[in-house]
Parts: C-alpha cells; structure tokens; sequence
C-alpha cells in the first residue's frame, strides 16, 4: 500500500508560534496531522522524530496535543484509547530554555506508525514518512 500522498500535509502550513510568556518563552509549538488516509489510535506512533534546519530536536523536548490530552512522548504508546482523526491538527510543542529567534526555518518531521487494519497474528505494516516545510516562528 502506498500511503505517501498523505506525507506532504503532516506538517500544516501555518507558522510555528511561541509557547510560553511575553516576558519568558519556554518554547515553541506546530501543527501536524496523522499522515495517511485514515486516523489511528494514538498509541501506533512508534517514533516522531522533529528536526529543526537540520538539527534533530531530543524527544524529551517533546510534547503533542490530541483531542484536548498532552502527552510526552514516551506516553505515547500507551495512548490506546486516544484516536488521532484524520484532518485534525495535533499541536506538537517543543520545550527548551533557549527556544530560536524568530524567523523562517526549515522543519522536518519524521513519523513511524504501525497501520492498525493491517495486523494478523501480531505482525503490522509499520511505515515512515516524513514532510519538510519551510515555516516561520512568531
């Protein structure tokens, strides 16, 4: 099955946007979608890895928003109730004392995800696809 139609609309097209105060930022947030035709539970994202103009960005920095729930990434697997719909924007927040200055940067993420229909006997499809964007922080 060939699902990487999807991967170019993971990233959504509008900019990133500062987390935290005025006075103090303790971040920074995008958007993103589930990249396939059909949503999936939560819990059958592998690995999201975030690269920001080429630097990979650790996972402990990472926290993403579904359906009103934050989760850390390692929380993440466990997530088998949560459903993650197709079209709807989780907001993925990147933590870090020293978010970057605003500007345009390139933004590459990369999403490894069992497909849940595709399970017999234990074994599932797993793909990865990645989406790079160019995206302005505010």
């Amino acid at each position: 099955m060939d699902f990487t139609a999807f991967s170019e609309y993971m990233i959504c097209n509008e900019d990133m946007q500062y987390y935290g105060t005025e006075d103090q930022k303790l971040g920074y947030e995008m958007k993103l979608t589930f990249p396939t035709y059909r949503g999936s539970f939560l819990c059958n994202v592998e690995k999201l890895r975030v690269f920001l103009d080429g630097a990979e960005i650790p996972e402990s920095w990472l926290r993403i928003l579904v359906n009103g729930t934050w989760y850390r990434m390692e929380e993440v697997s466990y997530a088998y109730k949560e459903y993650w719909f197709t079209g709807d924007k989780a907001v993925l927040r990147v933590l870090t004392e020293a978010p970057p200055k605003a500007g345009e940067y390139q933004v590459r993420v990369e999403m490894t995800y069992k497909v849940p229909y595709t399970g017999y006997f234990g074994n599932y499809m797993v793909n990865t696809r990645d989406c790079v964007r160019r995206l302005a922080l505010r």
